[in-house]
Formats: C-alpha cells, sequence, structure tokens
C-alpha cells in the first residue's frame, strides 16, 4: 500500500487529504475481506441495532478473554470467536505460513491489550465532569446565581445551558453512547493487541498493512467472524452480520436478527431514570457550593417604596419532596425538551408542546414503555445524521413547565 503521513500533529487540511489517500489505497485482499471504518462509514456499528436505536450490552452476557496479562472481557460468543481465531494463528505459525514474527505486531501472538468497557462507569465519571466543567462554571455566573431560588429556578437556568451546549457537550447517555466522548469497545464486539496510534498513517501501514502477514491475518480473521478495524488494523470487530458469527451466536440460542434484543439494553428506556438521579445530584451539589442566595423585597415604610436585601438559606432537595412534587409527565417534558435538543430538531413551540402532549398521552393512556418508544422515535437520529456537524441551532422551542 502506498504510504500516507497524516497523524494527529498534523495540520488539519493536510491529515484530512492524507487520510482520504489512506482510505482510497487501503487494500481490499485477495477475498474483499470485510472492514470497519469508524471514523466515516460506520462509526455506529455496535452502538445502535438494526433499527437505529442506540443499545450497549448487558454485563450478564460477558466471558473473559484468555490472557495471561490481565483481565479482559468481551460478549460470550466473541470471546469463543476470538479463541478460535487465536488457536487458527497459532496452527498457521507452526506450518511455518508465518514469516519473520519477530519485532513485528504479531509477535504477541494476539495477547489482548483492550476490550470491553463500561459504559455505566464512563458515564459516570462523564456526568460529573459534566458538572464540573459546564454546569457549575454556568450556574455560578454573577448574572445568574442570584435567580436561583429553588429547584425550579435551577431546571430553567439548566434548560438555556442545554440549549447553548448540546450541540458539542450532550447529557443523556443516548446521546453520549454516539457521541465522540464513548469508544467503540463499550460494544462488547471488539479486541484489540497492540498498543498503538491510531492517528499515525506510517506506523498504520508499514507496521500492519504491508507486513506480508497481513493477508494471513485478515484470513484467518474473517474465517472466525471478524472484521478488521482499516483505521486500526489490531483492532478486531465481531461482525454480526457475518454467517460464521452466526455459528458463534447459534452455541448460545441466538441469531443474528436476535442479537441485539437479547444481548443489549435500548438506552433510551433508561435516560429518564438517570436524569432524575443527576438532576437532584446537580441541584444539591450547586446548594452545597452556594448555600446561601440575596434576595430583595420591596416594602413600605412612612409611605415610601424601600428596597431590602435579604439572604436566605437555600434548601436541598429531599428524595420524598422530590418524587412528589415532579412527577412522570414534568420529566417526559424535561426529557423530550434535551433529547430534541441533542439531536438537533428543527421544531418551534407549537410542535414540541404537541410532541409532549402525544407522549403524556401514551404514557397515561399505554403506559411508560409505550411513551418511551413514541419519544424516541421522535428525536432519534437518522444513521446518516450521525456523519454530520451541527454547528447552528435549528429549532426555536423553549422549555416552560406545566404545572400537573
Amino acid at each position: 500500500m502506498k504510504i500516507t503521513f497524516a497523524t494527529n500533529d498534523a495540520r488539519a487540511r493536510f491529515a484530512f487529504l492524507q487520510r482520504q489517500e489512506y482510505k482510497t489505497h487501503y487494500p481490499a485482499g485477495i477475498r474483499d475481506y470485510r472492514k470497519i471504518d469508524f471514523w466515516y462509514d460506520e462509526m455506529m456499528f455496535g452502538r445502535v441495532d438494526q433499527k437505529g436505536d442506540v443499545v450497549y450490552p448487558s454485563e450478564g452476557f460477558l466471558k473473559q478473554l484468555e490472557s495471561e496479562k490481565g483481565s479482559y472481557f468481551v460478549l460470550n460468543f466473541v470471546a469463543d470467536a476470538y479463541a478460535s481465531f487465536r488457536s487458527d494463528m497459532l496452527f498457521q505459525e507452526t506450518q511455518n505460513h508465518f514469516i519473520n514474527l519477530d519485532g513485528t505486531p504479531f509477535m504477541d501472538r494476539f495477547e489482548p491489550t483492550k476490550s470491553w468497557i463500561s459504559i455505566n462507569k464512563n458515564y459516570d465519571i462523564y456526568i460529573q465532569d459534566y458538572y464540573n466543567s459546564f454546569l457549575l462554571p454556568f450556574m455560578s455566573e454573577p448574572s445568574r446565581v442570584g435567580d436561583v431560588i429553588d429547584f425550579d429556578d435551577f431546571v430553567i437556568a439548566f434548560t438555556r445551558l442545554i440549549d447553548r451546549l448540546s450541540l458539542a457537550v450532550p447529557l443523556t447517555k443516548t446521546e453520549y453512547i454516539t457521541s465522540k466522548y464513548s469508544s467503540p469497545l463499550v460494544s462488547g464486539l471488539v479486541v484489540e493487541f497492540a498498543e498503538k496510534e491510531h492517528g499515525d498513517d506510517p506506523e498504520k501501514i508499514l507496521g500492519f498493512v504491508n507486513n506480508i502477514n497481513f493477508e494471513l491475518y485478515r484470513e484467518m480473521a474473517s474465517r472466525n467472524g471478524f472484521a478488521v478495524d482499516m483505521n486500526a488494523p489490531w483492532r478486531l470487530i465481531a461482525d454480526v452480520g457475518s454467517k460464521v458469527m452466526a455459528r458463534y451466536l447459534k452455541n448460545y440460542d441466538t441469531t443474528l436478527e436476535g442479537v441485539f434484543g437479547k444481548y443489549y439494553y435500548k438506552s433510551s428506556f433508561l435516560d429518564i431514570p438517570n436524569l432524575k438521579v443527576y438532576m437532584r445530584t446537580f441541584y444539591n451539589s450547586f446548594v452545597r457550593a452556594f448555600p446561601k442566595v440575596r434576595t430583595h423585597e420591596v416594602t413600605t415604610r412612612n409611605g415610601r417604596s424601600i428596597s431590602l436585601t435579604k439572604v436566605e438559606r437555600r434548601v436541598m432537595m429531599g428524595r420524598g419532596e422530590y418524587d412528589l412534587k415532579y412527577t412522570n409527565l414534568f420529566w417526559l417534558r424535561l426529557y423530550i425538551y434535551i433529547r430534541a435538543k441533542e439531536t438537533n430538531r428543527d421544531w418551534d413551540q407549537y410542535k414540541f408542546d404537541h410532541i409532549v402532549q402525544r407522549a403524556s398521552d401514551f404514557f397515561t393512556y399505554s403506559g411508560e414503555q409505550a411513551a418511551l418508544k413514541f419519544i424516541n422515535k421522535e428525536v432519534k437520529r437518522p444513521l446518516g445524521e450521525y456523519l454530520q456537524v451541527d454547528e447552528h441551532r435549528k429549532g426555536s422551542f423553549n422549555f416552560k413547565r406545566k404545572r400537573e
């Protein structure tokens, strides 16, 4: 393959042109091997199901990879396929089909170096950073902090932050999973066997693509149901649409059509419970940081109006009061607002209020699952939109709490 010279330190236009060259000249191989491009064409592979719904794996279906250097987990059928792949590669070595392994990326015999990472742990860390880096500084601006007396005020201010920030920095787990802040490793379908820089084209080409063993490596990967990440050739991805991977799924009484339903959660069904927890945590953390607030009161003395400044203590939100005062219909409204802003829906106020009313009707008459399915249908992105970068806000709707 022709060498290209893009690196993460290169100027943006040069790197872009070089990576287009890399993509153009990347060899298909003798059998036009399945490849996956997480940078451009298939960035949502393993993060959305066949219907385009955002998903993440259940930890109950993880299985540990065989390794002498650490603990690595993937979904059980992927672990079986990877064990078979390694066995096949070792057999090829005994037949002297591998050439000059020492000093090459294959010298460690495909010992895993990275695999599944927990979306739950990563999202918790992300949310804490979201609060410290964005929410707290926004709420503590002198022009705003005095206006936040209670949780209702906090929510109104928070929605203004969402309107400003959510195109670049998502809040919900659903949008986080599909964003640049998450990793393909969360899918449970991915194994890496080298520690290399993903953005270094010369290293990828000289170390892997142009290595004399690369064709055999891809052949054995394909025979075991794996695709190679073209932008990280040391990364194998379980091709859950392949007939070969179907054989490994069959050992667990699962089919290609049923794998996402059995092994994965739909994240949109769990966003509102997360939102409830995090919003109360956000507010109480804000109160701890700013326990007192100055308020102004106008009174009349001796026939004259006098403005008095009072210092009051903000009150933290207890769980009982929180659950009683802020009902499911309140959370539906707030959630729809956040998701519609994250996915940049081109709605006016009438459209937003109409969607909220329909979701509320679904919740009241058909139940929570029906309401969440309806909301997800209205706000989720078509797959093509994940490749677009929204720079400008489209919708003109605002959040206005309606008292139930």
